[in-house]
């Protein structure tokens, strides 16, 4: 078996490289010539294909070329077409089928004519060959004229150079020699190209970046230290006049797009296993009922990571952490709470039409009873007419204001209208100047003051009724205020004579002096005292206080004294200022 093998460049070049030794060259090694081969090379012939497959032959040095197999002194079977049809050689085809001397004349002049409708007159392949001495000068001359600098790769030489320019195959068996002539050519560069070259830096830029690009070593994560050694033998790299700042800037700046490629790819990577994971949710939470609903933990335990193959099946979702599903979980709850939440809003929307509706029509139904609504209506007095109607019935249940609310709302709408009559009725008794006599009963004002009010035209479409309820009223409204002004007179009383005791006290207690045996001594001592003279003329009440004063006695109770002086809380009065002390 041969240490040689065939293979092809980036551009679909043949070119044959030894397995053991590593080297490669363009021209094939014997060791893989055929018998057939090496008589054509022996006689200075070579076999090409056309374009279209057809074999042909031809003589680099004479440039001779021939459809047929040229007769030489050693017989050489002919090379076969793609179709793998035998291409006979004139003489041998007329000795197989024993043409005459004047058809085979006839034959070769129709192969000759044919060959020369096909000849390949390139210049490239019209090359005269060169030894390597003779050929460094126009080789180098030839990279100078194309401008090469160190911004072309080799590869780059290849495509451009080896199918435009003849002088790039003086020497066709030797690329190695040519990437030698390349290097060389940039290692002696004269200054005025060196400095063209370093003031181009937009280009190297161009050409280092596509350079890292072609190799396929060089990874988002690869760092300069690592990329230097890859690319040590680039001639971009090693023969470029940039320093080396500006390469590892450039370097760093193809990492940073290769980073941001591989953000981006992981970016639509994960939406994309989002939207699946979107569907892949979806389809088990929308299919569940409110009463069966999937909790986080049932999600966690039956349908996602290892606990389901379904889930781990799907290759893109090896990218989604417990966080994303734990979100996108949420978010499609978020979404069914808020469908319930419309269907319920709807629903109350439509319930609320049907209890307002409900309302409306009890809200006549009170209006329409055969009893009159008064500010004194009770719900016993109108349950037993609308206990029946379908009107009330349709109420029962329903959302918001009950029955006996609405009941209560307009017995308040009654009240506040007999109130506002009833300051109305106020200013008219007082326009009026009724008298009020204490003397008089409660039925006997009553009568009296109804009897003014039916006189007034203020009152002339007041019923009957609303006017007794207006009077009941202001006689209530002033037996009221004549209680509290008895409580008042009762408190102020209570204070004097509380006043009173802390004098005596003071006096016999706190000062040492001895209490007089009878009250008449008591009151020539005290008679010209503020709390003595602020009980009037009520002699009784300060003996009696006197009598009952013991020096060691305690201060009176707070049910006779301080409980006298605190009003209840749903009745905050200012206290008359009766009596004005002054210690």
């Amino acid at each position: 078996m041969s240490v040689w093998k065939e293979a092809k460049d980036a551009n679909g070049r043949v070119y044959y490289y030894n397995t053991l030794t590593k080297k490669s060259t363009w021209e094939k090694p014997k060791e893989l010539i055929s018998q057939e081969e090496l008589i054509l090379r022996e006689n200075g012939w070579r076999a090409a294909k056309t374009a279209e497959g057809k074999v042909y032959y031809y003589n680099p040095t004479t440039r001779e070329t021939s459809w047929t197999l040229p007769a030489f002194e050693k017989k050489v079977e002919p090379i076969k077409e793609e179709q793998n049809d035998a291409i006979p050689s004139a003489q041998a085809d007329g000795n197989k089928i024993g043409l005459t001397d004047e058809r085979k004349k006839e034959l070769s002049q129709s192969i000759r004519e044919e060959g020369s409708q096909y000849a390949n007159n390139s210049k490239l392949l019209n090359v005269r060959r060169r030894t390597k001495e003779e050929a460094e000068k126009e080789f180098i001359t030839m990279l100078k004229d194309n401008q090469v600098d160190s911004t072309w790769s080799f590869s780059r030489i290849i495509s451009e150079l080896g199918t435009k320019d003849p002088r790039y195959w003086m020497v066709d068996d030797d690329p190695l020699w040519k990437k030698e002539m390349f290097e060389k050519y940039l290692s002696n560069r004269s200054a005025d190209q060196l400095l063209k070259e370093h003031n181009e830096i937009s280009k190297f830029k161009e050409a280092f970046q596509k350079m890292l690009e072609n190799n396929s070593y060089i990874k988002y994560y690869t760092r300069w230290s690592t990329a230097k050694r890859l690319i040590a033998d680039e001639p971009i790299y090693k023969h470029s006049v940039v320093n080396e700042t500006t390469k590892r800037q450039t370097f760093q700046d193809y990492i940073d797009t290769l980073v941001d490629a591989q953000k981006e790819s992981k970016k639509k990577l994960k939406t994309q296993a989002l939207k699946e994971l979107r569907e892949y949710l979806s389809g088990i939470l929308t299919t569940s009922s409110p009463e069966t609903f999937i909790t986080w933990q049932q999600l966690v335990n039956h349908y996602v990571f290892d606990k389901s193959k379904r889930y781990m099946a799907n290759r893109h979702f090896k990218v989604l952490t417990h966080e994303d599903v734990l979100n996108e979980y949420l978010k499609i709850v978020n979404t069914i709470e808020n469908d319930l939440e419309n269907k319920l809003n709807e629903l109350r929307l439509r319930n609320y039409t049907r209890d307002r509706i409900a309302r409306d029509n009890f809200k006549s139904l009170l209006k329409e009873m055969p009893i009159k609504i008064k500010a004194n209506t009770k719900w016993s007095d109108i349950y037993p007419y609308i206990r029946s109607d379908p009107r009330f019935l349709h109420m029962l249940g329903r959302n918001g204001s009950s029955c006996l609310d609405l009941f209560l709302d307009f017995v308040d709408e009654q009240r506040m209208y007999i109130f506002a009559q009833r300051s109305i009725a106020q200013q008219t008794l007082i326009d009026q100047k009724f008298e009020w006599n204490n003397a008089d009963g409660d039925e006997i004002t009553k009568k009296n003051i109804e009897k003014v009010l039916a006189n007034d035209q203020k009152f002339d479409k007041v019923d009957k009724e609303d006017i007794s309820l207006i009077t009941d009223g202001l006689i209530k409204q002033r037996n009221e205020k004549i209680q509290q002004k008895f409580e008042n007179e009762r408190r102020i009383l209570e204070q004097k004579k509380h006043y009173f005791w802390l004098l005596l006290q003071r006096t016999y207690t706190k000062a040492g002096k001895p209490r007089p045996s009878t009250w008449d001594l008591a009151s020539k001592e005290l008679g010209e005292s503020l709390e003595y003279k602020a009980l009037g003329d009520d002699d009784n009440t300060r003996r009696q206080i006197f009598e009952d004063f013991k020096p060691e006695s305690p201060a009176p109770t707070a049910e006779s004294t301080t409980a006298s002086l605190t009003l209840t809380a749903s009745k905050k009065r200012h206290l008359s200022p009766a009596v004005e002390l002054d210690y």
